[in-house]
């Protein structure tokens, strides 16, 4: 060979000349051949590729560890993985696995690694920084009508250390606004996202509402202000199917809602609901990336013991787009109910789904929605700001397709980062907005998670 005819010229006296320099050379040739084989090697376990090229047997899983969930149970981890102890690594799948995690909302920070543990062996770590997932919080609400609200809200987003939610709620209106009356709420809400190892979910919630606070608790509109109690139980089970980060479901649910209210309003509004969804948004904390959509109809029938014969159809489509902090969310919605008292169980517009509007101020049996939001990059790593507009229409059939029944509303606001607690942006939006009836208002919002 080669090589080997000009190790025989040089021979011994070749040898014998070498200088110092010439073997740090050669010695730092040889570091940096290893050091890129290395390279080489640490490349294909990184993408889930045999270490010994396509021919040799890939690195597998011979252990996940789990560090820092302190509340949060095991198994729930454990369902969210992808890479399962045995299995040949991957790290497209590693890494849509810290995803799903992170998508739960429970945690603050999500990171992996990837460790040797021999021959073809590798170690999982997967770290986590868990937020405050317990929110008591007391309400102060002041409406746009002058109706001052004081409550307590609290939610337990990690029920159990499983994933669960468990939505305690008391309010009492105290029925200051023009024509109010002094009312009160409770309610309690479970959400189970999985039920054991099943594909199946369950939510149910029951709720008592007087007075003012019955429009919260009631599918029939325009209770508000008015003389009257609701009382609602309901129940939701979902099928999902979990592709990736993905999460497609279908769903089905009943409402029992009894309402004594004024005379030529029913007593009873009992509906079935039939749904299905797809939700494909990756959560990075602050920022959002993805979209989601969903679609439904709502049947009110003297089947289900309903004094209303309705069908209410609705779908949204979401989209946010991310470019490092930079956010924007675009969303439009709509529906329409048919049948005989459409108008009863049809849809409210204004307030926090049209910002600018007075809240529920637009009611019909249909409707159509568009919003559009930008979420600025955040400053000092917790202050960030955002813009909106918001534009739709509820009404009748021809009201949908009139522009003389547009609003429209947009505005500014800041967005806090309160990264240790779940659902943790505080939000202060200023809007502006005008009606159907050209009358232009100024409205303030405070919340606790983004709008959108």
């Amino acid at each position: 060979m080669r090589c080997a005819r000009f190790a025989t010229r040089g021979g011994a006296g070749f040898a014998a000349r070498r200088s110092p320099k010439f073997d740090c050379l050669r010695g730092a040739a040889r570091w940096l051949l290893v050091a890129l084989l290395l390279r080489v090697a640490g490349g294909a376990v990184a993408h889930g590729q045999p270490l010994g090229g396509a021919d040799a047997a890939p690195a597998r899983i011979i252990a996940i560890e789990f560090v820092g969930n302190h509340r949060t149970k095991q198994p729930v981890l454990v369902r969210e993985m992808l890479v399962t102890v045995g299995q040949p690594f991957d790290a497209h799948q590693f890494e849509d696995s810290l995803q799903r995690l992170r998508n739960l909302g429970l945690f603050f920070r999500v990171s992996g690694e990837v460790q040797p543990a021999g021959p073809g062996q590798v170690v999982l770590t997967v770290r986590v920084v868990e937020k405050w997932a317990v929110l008591p919080l007391p309400q102060v609400d002041l409406t746009e009508e002058g109706d001052v609200k004081l409550g307590l809200d609290y939610t337990d987003y990690n029920f159990r250390g499983q994933d669960q939610r468990l939505n305690l709620k008391f309010k009492h209106a105290l029925g200051t606004d023009t024509g109010g009356k002094a009312g009160e709420s409770a309610s309690i809400a479970y959400d189970v996202p999985q039920v054991g190892e099943s594909p199946y979910d369950v939510s149910t919630g029951v709720g008592l509402a007087t007075h003012n606070e019955a429009a919260a608790r009631t599918a029939l509109t325009g209770t508000r202000g008015g003389n009257a109690t609701s009382v609602d139980f309901d129940l939701d089970v979902g099928r999902f199917e979990r592709v990736k980060t993905w999460r497609r479901r279908s769903a089905l649910g009943l409402t029992v809602n009894h309402i004594t209210a004024s005379e030529d309003q029913p007593r009873w509004l009992n509906s079935l609901r039939l749904s299905r969804s797809v939700d494909a948004v990756d959560d990075f904390v602050y920022t959002f990336r993805g979209f989601r959509a969903g679609g439904g109809v709502q049947l009110f029938s003297d089947w289900f013991g309903s004094e209303v014969s309705a069908a209410k159809i609705t779908g949204e489509y979401t989209r946010f787009w991310k470019r490092d902090e930079h956010n924007v969310v675009g969303k439009v919605s709509g529906g329409y109910t048919f049948g005989v008292g459409a108008r009863d169980v049809g849809f409210e517009l204004g307030g926090g789904n049209l910002r600018g509007i007075d809240k529920a101020s637009l009611r019909g049996a249909g409707m159509w929605l568009a919003n559009l939001e930008y979420r600025s990059p955040r400053a000092w790593r917790w202050l960030g700001g955002a813009c909106f507009t918001d534009l739709g229409v509820a009404g009748e059939e021809a009201d949908l397709v009139d522009p003389s029944h547009l609003a429209a509303g947009g505005g500014v606001g800041v967005r806090a980062t309160i990264g240790r607690l779940v659902k943790g942006v505080a939000r202060l939006d200023v809007a502006y907005g005008t009606g159907p009836d050209g009358v232009g208002s100024l409205k303030v919002y405070f919340g606790l998670k983004q709008p959108l």
